[in-house]
């Protein structure tokens, strides 16, 4: 499967998924390449410092690769079982480019209204890529929420996304946790840091929930 996650708004938490959910697969034995097409470099960063420093973990296979690059992803959807392709968090050719050939595409949306006024502009970005990938699968995961129960912003964006039945919004909700800033510079994922700490078994619970809602497994 190649899986897209992009959206039109930065600071998403975007590059912390996406490293959390190459994590996950390389643990469960998947075969994983990820695909760094955003300039900041974030999640090849991440890899780097795991294949140096964290050799005893999965493997993830990284590239980086910019403008165009549908032809790429086809090639290595080929070669790999899972091909996970993180796109910078604008309107961008990298975006466009891979969802025309990606089966899924995550949207991964702060509970705001800045993140929330996105979304229209991204139905109709969704919308052109369709005509020429009508079976692209359209998720999308609430991230970065407050962990305080008393913050009612999740359950307000999910009435909003209510209004957009073609981005199905998933069940799992990526809150707002350090464990998952502190995982990032050792080259880990949650699921496989040493951390005993409820807010680590909350964050590893809410990953592998998000990887079961994509994948199935």
């Amino acid at each position: 499967m190649i899986l897209l996650v992009g959206g039109r708004k930065g600071g998403s938490g975007k590059s912390t998924i996406v490293m959390n959910i190459c994590a996950a697969l390389a643990q469960a034995g998947k075969d994983v390449m990820l695909v760094d097409a955003d300039k900041q470099a974030s999640s090849a960063g991440w890899s780097l410092e795991r294949s140096t420093n964290q050799p005893n973990k999965g493997v993830i296979h990284c590239v980086q690769k910019y403008d165009e690059i549908h032809k790429t992803l086809i090639d290595l959807g080929k070669r790999y079982e899972c091909v996970v392709v993180d796109a910078a968090g604008r309107d961008s050719p990298e975006l466009r480019s891979a969802m025309v050939v990606a089966h899924t595409l995550l949207i991964p949306v702060r509970p705001s209204q800045l993140d929330l006024n996105t979304i229209p502009d991204m139905q109709k970005i969704i919308n052109d890529s369709r005509i020429i990938n009508p079976n692209l699968r359209v998720l999308a995961v609430l991230s970065m929420s407050p962990t305080n129960p008393i913050i009612q912003e999740a359950n307000e964006a999910k009435e909003f996304l209510s209004e957009f039945p073609e981005i199905k919004l998933l069940s799992t909700i990526i809150r707002d946790r350090k464990i998952y800033r502190d995982s990032i510079p050792e080259g880990l994922g949650v699921i496989e840091i040493d951390n005993a700490s409820e807010s680590a078994r909350k964050a590893k619970t809410e990953i592998n929930n998000l990887i079961e809602e994509i994948y199935g497994y």
